[in-house]
């Protein structure tokens, strides 16, 4: 069941009204309520963040589970994981505002809108397009990539559960408890890797896999810095060059590639299951 409730998720996003998620931000709206109990100490607004909505989930789940021949249990899975994607559609109209800026020649509005919209301020054209690209990689990881990776090992609450974490993480920003950075990165080490090496299979593969074997094992080294140093390596010799019609077409043609090695593999693992 799982390559189908991602393959109906993947038509929902790319077809439908949906594609950044629900209107409602459910895991955003939840976050920003316990990080309003002020009341509450780290450690229970912590838990009370992913209690109280997995406990939902799971009994959602249990509700539904052998009614009509599995239809409602399907049904729960989509929308659990449709809460669990994220909604900056990297793909597709994230940096579109910056892209457009940059292509007619406006930098000074293209590094106000890096700024404002993509939290980057780097100086210097050929250090800013570096980190638009990697900026996109790792929201396309965190989005997709980390998501489908637990609800295909754990299930819809794994993914869940990881979507909490990386909206608060992401919300506190450096003042982000350090129990929630380490959860977060446990859970994005492993993707991070798998992502890079996906990334080597479509792009340059000799100089992504070197990237890759510095930092194959070493624990302390985070999603940020792997996802962004192999995908410049991937990217090889498709730089930034003032003739490009569209800036950032290469690193969303090798992101969608990668994406596409991740349905051959997750296909190939359903027909053998």
């Amino acid at each position: 069941m799982s390559f189908l409730v991602l393959a109906l998720v993947a038509l929902i996003l790319r077809f439908s009204p949906w594609r950044h998620g629900f209107a409602l931000d459910v895991p955003g709206w939840w976050v920003a309520r316990m990080a309003d109990a002020s009341g509450l100490r780290p450690v229970w607004q912590a838990l009370l963040l992913l209690f109280l909505p997995l406990m939902g989930a799971a009994l959602l789940l249990w509700l539904v589970r052998g009614e009509l021949y599995g239809l409602p249990t399907l049904v729960a899975h989509v929308l659990l994981f449709m809460l669990a994607v994220g909604r900056d559609d990297p793909l597709g109209v994230m940096a579109q505002p910056f892209e457009q800026a940059w292509q007619r020649d406006d930098q000074e509005a293209a590094y106000h809108i890096a700024r404002r919209d993509l939290g980057l301020d780097t100086e210097g054209p050929e250090q800013l397009l570096q980190a638009v690209d990697a900026r996109i990689a790792l929201a396309t990881f965190r989005d997709y990539v980390v998501p489908v990776f637990w609800y295909l090992l754990l299930g819809p609450l794994a993914a869940l559960g990881y979507r909490l974490l990386e909206i608060h993480a992401r919300r506190e920003g450096h003042a982000a408890q350090p129990a929630t950075e380490r959860m977060k990165h446990a859970l994005e080490w492993l993707p991070a890797r798998l992502f890079a090496l996906s990334l080597a299979l479509v792009g340059d593969f000799e100089r992504t896999l070197g990237v890759l074997r510095s930092w194959l094992l070493r624990w302390e080294e985070g999603a940020d810095r792997v996802v962004a140093g192999c995908l410049q390596a991937a990217l090889g010799t498709e730089q930034h060059t003032p003739e490009v019609v569209r800036i950032l077409q290469p690193v969303r043609t090798l992101l969608t590639r990668s994406l596409l090695v991740w349905a051959v593999c997750i296909a190939f693992i359903s027909l053998l299951g």
